[in-house]
């Protein structure tokens, strides 16, 4: 954890947190609150850098992984109390098909401030495979990850070694490669659907139309 936070506080500029608050799209960040409140955290406005830094060190506390202890104890920015919070990864604010990624239709705190905000659409994105892991809160055509090889074993034995102990320079060009190639895969499927390109009322009914296919032939 400090080396992630010495991390962040060198790559990010000094007006973080204006770009992630001003982005047309949300940009949250998510984590399990479990004092003094135990609930479920998708922060997507951000009053300083160091409230940015301090979300990502919240979405990244894997109990006894990212540190030794089973939580982390995490700043307070909305001025409600000076009582320090306890909280987790963002692993454990969702249900187990969504391995994590967050729900952006459902009520959260720390959120827009509009309560009517609906997302039409979620692409979820894993380093490691959706079938392999099962995180199957999206569609087929809506998932950015490895296809999964023959040897599932050896492949997520590889994946697991880069995420939890230090790898060579060239173990994670090669890992970088791959997302880019993964996401490359996924444009070309996109453009081949014709959803590139359209305006956002446009697109929606193309994929409407889609799903209802997929649903016929399923």
């Amino acid at each position: 954890m400090p080396f992630l936070e010495k991390e962040l506080d060198f790559l990010l500029p000094e007006n973080a947190h204006e770009i992630l608050s001003n982005r047309e799209a949300i940009a949250g960040l998510a984590y399990k609150e479990l004092f003094p409140s135990f609930r479920n955290v998708l922060e997507t406005k951000y009053d300083t850098r160091e409230h940015v830094i301090d979300s990502v060190c919240n979405s990244a506390m894997f109990p006894f992984f990212t540190t030794n202890f089973p939580f982390r104890v995490a700043k307070n920015f909305d001025g409600t109390s000076s009582i320090p919070r306890l909280v987790v990864d963002g692993y454990f604010s969702v249900e187990r098909s969504r391995f994590g990624c967050p729900d952006f239709n459902v009520p959260h705190a720390r959120a827009t401030g509009d309560e009517d905000h609906k997302v039409d659409r979620t692409v979820t994105i894993s380093v490691f495979p959706h079938d392999t892991i099962s995180l199957s809160a999206s569609e087929k055509h809506d998932r950015i990850s490895p296809l999964p090889e023959e040897d599932t074993v050896k492949q997520m034995t590889r994946l697991l070694r880069l995420a939890t102990e230090c790898g060579s320079r060239g173990d994670y060009t090669t890992l970088y490669e791959d997302g880019w190639k993964d996401a490359e895969r996924w444009i070309n499927e996109e453009e081949r659907r014709g959803y590139w390109g359209m305006d956002d009322e446009e697109r929606r009914k193309v994929y409407a139309a889609a799903l209802e296919i997929e649903k016929g032939l399923n």
